[in-house]
């Protein structure tokens, strides 16, 4: 596979994963946000739209970082409960890539309403972060938490399926190239060139024998 192929690949899969990723998100909200309080989205029959104005809640004392290299926050994960830190029956746990540090964290928590998108479908924490959880809050199971990405902005099917498209051509395309489909095979010149020079090399021993003189 040459590195234009693998380059190809490598996008087309991007593409077509984001693309696909973003139009379940697309297909299972409206274009404006849905206010819900806090206890009516943390019931199990809440709504299934996932892109929500939450009202009515607290702020959990229990905060998750993701650390980059340098020390940095890269991200955060607060949980959003009721008065008396009690969770609801479906847990609600709030990210922010945004808050990069303490005085970050600090404006959000004034926030009493928030915007944005449940990016977790499937429900349920990452291994990693659940096990953090766990250890502040180990009577809580988040095993159906939704995880809500405060401001994310909420995706458009004018972008995101055109966009799958175009990770689906990409893989077509890598895969005619790796597998010889673009290729066009024509008949070799030299073979050409041999019958043409058969036919010419005839007509002169035919010449030649109508001149020769009678015995």
């Amino acid at each position: 596979m040459s590195y234009i192929t693998r380059i190809l690949f490598l996008l087309g899969i991007a593409a077509t994963i984001f693309g696909v990723m973003e139009s379940m998100l697309a297909f299972n909200g409206t274009s404006e946000p849905e206010e819900v309080t806090l206890t009516a989205l943390g019931q199990p029959d809440g709504t299934d739209n996932v892109h929500l104005t939450i009202t009515d809640f607290e702020y959990g004392e229990g905060v998750v970082f993701e650390e980059k290299k340098n020390g940095d926050w890269a991200q955060i994960w607060i949980p959003l409960v009721l008065p008396g830190e009690t969770w609801t029956e479906r847990p609600i746990v709030a990210n922010s890539s945004a808050v990069k540090s303490e005085a970050d964290l600090e404006q959000l928590v004034q926030r009493r309403s928030l915007t944005g998108v449940v990016t977790n479908i499937s429900k349920g924490l990452g291994g990693e972060k659940k096990k953090q959880f766990n250890m502040m809050y180990p009577d809580v199971n988040l095993d159906e938490a939704l995880v809500f990405q405060v401001d994310r902005r909420f995706p458009s099917l004018l972008y995101t399926i055109p966009l799958t498209l175009v990770g689906v051509v990409l893989l077509l395309v890598a895969a005619g190239i790796t597998f010889g489909f673009f290729e066009h095979k024509e008949k070799p010149a030299a073979e050409h060139q041999m019958d043409s020079g058969s036919a010419w090399a005839e007509e002169p021993a035919e010449e030649k024998d109508e001149n020769r003189p009678e015995a």
